[in-house]
């Protein structure tokens, strides 16, 4: 009898035995989300992290859909000049997918002094590890926000990768070097992200050492054509990383789809809570419509954005099936 011999493909063999070293520490939490992170990269249909806090959380954990994954913001979190403990944590666990923690930007839109954060790396960093979160994102200046203000594109650049790297020294210290995902700023060309890419790996931030990175300043971009090229330049130059965008805009979304590796979206909060507006997603235009519900204080908020929830879940659905359509074609 003919003895075929069979090798794994090196990256696939590699994959497997550090998911076995995993299973074998007995560690189930993170033998789960590697094994998630696994599958759902083998079909190549991004992760979607639905954003959120409060009465988001409590509607998500109503519309009894699981798993989801959810990404919270830590600026949230923090009153009084330290952060606080908070059940939202416990409750989007409970949703059965994985915890991604932001650095919480968003919440000093309008109050950032000195174009920094209230916070140091190491309170945010202390906080994420008793949250008990799965990925950390890295402390960036969105120069989405910061340049318009006058920060020169360049700082934000710098001081962006020296929190990545101040935090990254505090989690390899701890062991948790894992959870960190190194976050790439910009703000209106290509180049400015890879420019974040190239301080990083002088600083022995490397794609070699991290495997998933995180892309910012997409969320207020307003032209898809320029969310591809950014996100394009960027998946050339980590050509083998996981990629997350925050905050992505469902428009830009589609034309991004095939090269990110995740995403998160709080879009089924927004008009839920403004004006009473529902999503419908089309498959046929693969776009949202947007319908203002009579009334709608009669439904109330939570029921709104469960509703805006699943049709959210209903255009990622679509999406994936057109990558595996596209795949087998």
């Amino acid at each position: 009898m003919k003895v075929v011999s069979f090798k794994l493909p090196e990256e696939l063999y590699s994959g497997l035995e550090e998911l076995a070293q995993v299973y074998a520490r007995g560690d189930k939490s993170e033998f789960l989300r590697m094994l998630i992170t696994r599958e759902l990269t083998k079909l190549r249909c991004p992760m979607l992290f639905l954003a959120g806090s409060g009465t988001a959380i409590d509607a998500a954990v109503g519309s009894g859909v699981k798993p989801l994954n959810w990404l919270l913001s830590a600026g949230t979190y923090y009153r009084g000049g330290k952060f606080r403990e908070s059940d939202d944590f416990s409750k989007a666990r409970s949703l059965g997918g994985l915890l991604f923690l932001d650095s919480g930007a968003q919440q000093f839109y309008a109050d950032f002094h000195g174009f920094d954060y209230p916070y140091t790396d190491r309170d945010y960093l202390e906080f994420a590890l008793r949250a008990g979160v799965d990925y950390i994102a890295t402390l960036d200046l969105p120069l989405d926000i910061l340049h318009p203000r006058g920060l020169p594109i360049g700082e934000g650049i710098r001081r962006t990768v020296e929190h990545g790297v101040e935090l990254i020294g505090l989690a390899e210290d701890l062991g948790v070097v894992d959870k960190v995902v190194p976050v790439l700023q910009g703000f209106d060309d290509p180049s400015q992200w890879l420019e974040s890419l190239d301080l990083y790996k002088s600083h022995g931030v490397t794609p070699q050492r991290f495997r998933y990175w995180g892309v910012g300043s997409i969320c207020m971009m307003k032209s898809p054509p320029m969310v591809y090229r950014v996100l394009s330049a960027v998946r050339e130059a980590l050509p083998d990383a996981r990629l997350h965008v925050f905050g992505i805009s469902m428009n830009s979304l589609k034309r991004v789809f095939h090269i990110i590796n995740s995403y998160d979206t709080s879009v089924w909060i927004y008009h839920a809570k403004m004006d009473g507006r529902v999503y419908v997603w089309d498959p046929g235009d693969k776009a949202f419509m947007r319908l203002k519900v009579a009334y709608w204080h009669q439904y109330g908020t939570a029921k709104l954005m469960r509703a805006n929830l699943t049709q959210v879940l209903n255009m990622h659905e679509d999406l994936c099936r057109g990558l595996t359509s596209n795949k087998n074609n």
